[in-house]
């Protein structure tokens, strides 16, 4: 197959409409802001256009670069943007459907976990030579992915519960692009067999595909870290105004 020939996978596109019809029909009621119909839809188009273009064709048949490019998209970034663009009387729905009663504490563990097994050569050796199996890849990391933001964005966790979050999860996911990174052999044996592009070796692409998704996870968790940060310097500047307003009793002097 040509590597610029596009890839259908019809389950994530019929997926992706069906959260867009939902959202449609519950927007109707509140008319959300449209920075969140733009993030919510991004978030959408991220995934459709991942699994359903060239970038399909090339992760599963070439290289191991793409396919990490691929993940990072559906798993961290995509993710992200569906969650911001629901609008609190959206999460109040979906908390009451169950949400709620997840603990930070579980999801953290069950992300790191998906995180790592998904990446396993057995597992993706395996999705690989079968196809379907990159669909149950896919909807693994797409799945934790909104599972991993929803605290985040949902406002369960206070700025520091938050950042301590973050960091937990950043060092404790960055290990396996560090393993891509600095690794002399091929993990993977279906890329090692692979038709190669661009004069990149089964070692180079594979090193390339760590840089990347270091990279990629650095830039979104540094956005997510500084927001509560700036979270936290509100709240203690709020604190601040608050003890300069209180009146100063005889017994303070």
């Amino acid at each position: 197959m040509n590597a610029t020939a596009f890839s259908f996978e019809p389950l994530f596109l019929a997926l992706a409409l069906a959260a867009a019809l939902l959202y449609w029909r519950a927007a109707r009621a509140e008319s959300p802001p449209r920075w969140r119909a733009v993030a919510f839809a991004s978030g959408l188009f991220l995934i459709v256009a991942s699994l359903n273009s060239p970038l399909e064709t090339i992760a599963s048949r070439y290289l191991l670069l793409i396919h990490l490019l691929q993940n990072a998209l559906i798993a961290d970034v995509a993710p992200l943007l569906v969650v911001l663009g629901l609008t609190p009387r959206m999460r109040e729905g979906l908390t009451r459907l169950g949400l709620g009663r997840l603990r930070s504490r579980w999801i953290l563990p069950i992300w790191l976990a998906a995180w790592y097994c998904t990446h396993i050569a057995v597992f993706y050796d395996w999705a690989l030579r079968t196809g379907w199996g990159l669909n149950v890849e896919h909807a693994i990391l797409i799945g934790v992915g909104l599972l991993f933001w929803w605290p985040i964005v949902s406002g369960r966790l206070t700025p520091p519960a938050g950042l301590g979050y973050l960091a937990v999860a950043f060092i404790g996911s960055s290990f396996l692009g560090l393993a891509y990174i600095f690794s002399s052999s091929p993990f993977y044996a279906f890329y090692e067999h692979a038709p190669r592009l661009w004069g990149l070796s089964v070692v180079r692409d594979q090193n390339l595909g760590g840089i990347l998704m270091n990279g990629e996870q650095t830039l979104v968790f540094l956005v997510a870290i500084g927001w509560f940060v700036m979270r936290l310097l509100d709240e203690e500047h709020a604190r601040d105004e608050t003890r300069a307003a209180e009146p100063v009793s005889l017994s303070d002097l």
